[in-house]
């Protein structure tokens, strides 16, 4: 209705210039009007990719395998009425593979993966006082608190270095357990198990995805021919794909439940692929979307990836994205026609011109706004403003991914120039835009609708207590 005002009033607003600005505090076609990321299925990439490959077998010997941890925590059925119950549950299923590491995620402050958990919903925190305290009703819920998850881990690892386990552990051969980013060895001695820290393997890195890598790494350096990661993440199908290079030895990647389960041999479709080429999906999977970088909405992820297979010329931008904490200009531009081209505009270079074309199209041929006007902003690509502030956190992400191989990194804050966040009331979201939301002259219209409104008001007030009056004098 602002808008609509805007173009009947004596300084009617110019549509192209109109487009330069948000319009809005979160950008309708990156976020939801709550200020969360918008989201995508993140997994139809790795599928479309995955479409003519055949499952390959798992390997039998000298295989190190490497558990996600929390995502083990979901996948449990039939659950112990206890948590020491729980936490023997999991190694029973962990020492059926004999050489194995169960890795759990860090919790952060100001962590990028902060407004994501919020998203997912947050349960009030339940005291894990040991082994014999009982589990709640709803673990799925138990699970959505950081806090619980972190009690449980260190349980985990209390109960798991403890005599209990030390009969299953004897039939183990390599058994590796990571909690709050160290990386604790177990072993069996009679009847006893020492836990032992492994130096080499403690981290800074906040989840499991990003240290899956490292633990391939040490594998290799242990003697393993090969490594099988159980995830349902697409996220480190794509890590891994990016690393299969320079890990020397074979990477096969369980994913899926039931009967879509397989086992893929990433390091095989790697070198199909192409080191350039998995690069650029791994760039192209965190630019379309994925836990901490918004989707575009409506377009999802395989019209991004059939106009990359398309138009060739953006492989490299999307390879070279994430190599430097800040992005070079010409990258800037390279996306920013990118997403022109994903929206329908080979030709166009500027977001803000494409947007001024698509509301034109919606407003009709004389351009006018009424009231009438069919205008979803979602269906806009976002303007440069906004587009900056994705490429920023696209990139931060990427950097982080690509430095899976390092135990630690020195990285900037997330809330640092030029990264794409901001620190509100101690939490960190996402940094929408850093320019003007509003065009000026539309602000003054606002200012002058607001006043207009509380002039309203105070006069129906004066009406309301005029009427009271006249009411209060009738009944003397």
């Amino acid at each position: 209705m602002l808008l609509v005002k805007a173009q009947s009033s004596n300084h009617a607003l110019d549509l192209d210039e109109l487009m330069r600005y948000p319009l809005t505090p979160v950008p309708h076609s990156l976020g939801s009007p709550d200020g969360f990321l918008c989201k995508t299925n993140k997994a139809t990439l790795m599928n479309a990719i995955l479409q003519d490959v055949a499952p390959s077998s798992s390997p039998n010997n000298d295989t190190l395998f490497i558990q996600d941890g929390n995502a083990l925590f979901h996948e449990l059925t039939n659950l112990t009425p206890t948590f020491g119950g729980i936490c023997l549950q999991l190694l029973d299923i962990m020492v059926s593979k004999k050489d194995f590491v169960f890795s759990t995620d860090s919790y952060f402050p100001n962590s990028i993966k902060g407004q994501e958990r919020m998203r997912r919903g947050c349960c009030q925190k339940f005291n894990i006082d040991g082994p014999a305290t009982r589990r709640p009703v709803d673990f799925k819920e138990f699970l959505s608190n950081d806090d619980n998850k972190m009690q449980l881990c260190n349980l985990l690892l209390r109960v798991w270095g403890s005599q209990m386990a030390a009969s299953r552990l004897e039939r183990c051969g390599t058994a590796i357990v990571v909690v709050s980013g160290r990386a604790y060895k177990l072993q069996t001695t009679n009847n006893e198990v020492k836990t032992e820290e492994i130096h080499s393997l403690a981290s800074n890195q906040e989840e499991t995805d990003t240290r899956v890598v490292l633990y391939m790494h040490y594998g290799a350096k242990l003697g393993y021919k090969s490594a099988v990661v159980r995830t349902p993440d697409s996220d480190i199908f794509f890590i891994s794909l990016h690393h299969a290079t320079s890990v020397p030895l074979t990477i096969f990647l369980d994913v899926g439940t039931g009967k879509q389960r397989k086992v893929l041999n990433i390091s095989e479709l790697s070198e199909a692929l192409g080191v350039n080429y998995c690069a650029a999906l791994l760039g192209l999977h965190v630019f379309t979307g994925e836990d901490v970088t918004s989707a575009f909405k409506g377009k999802g992820k395989i019209v991004p990836l059939r106009k990359l297979q398309s138009y060739p010329k953006y492989l490299e931008t999307f390879r070279t994205l994430g190599d430097a904490w800040v992005v070079a200009e010409e990258v800037i531009q390279m996306l920013e026609a990118f997403v022109c081209l994903i929206y329908g505009f080979p030709r166009e270079k500027s977001v803000n011109t494409c947007r001024a074309l698509l509301l034109k199209k919606m407003v009709g041929e004389d351009e006018v706004l009424t009231v009438k006007s069919k205008v979803d902003l979602s269906r806009l690509p976002p303007c440069q403003d906004n587009l900056c502030q994705h490429v920023f956190r696209t990139n931060y992400r990427l950097a982080i991914l690509k430095k899976a191989n390092n135990s630690t990194i020195e990285c900037p804050e997330p809330f640092d120039d030029n990264q794409g966040w901001i620190v509100k009331d101690n939490v960190l979201e996402p940094l929408w835009a850093k320019g003007p939301i509003l065009p000026s002259n539309l602000i003054d219209i606002l200012d002058h609708v607001n006043a207009e409104f509380d002039e309203k008001e105070e006069d129906e007030e004066d009406v309301d207590f005029l009427e009271l009056e006249m009411t209060l004098s009738d009944e003397d």
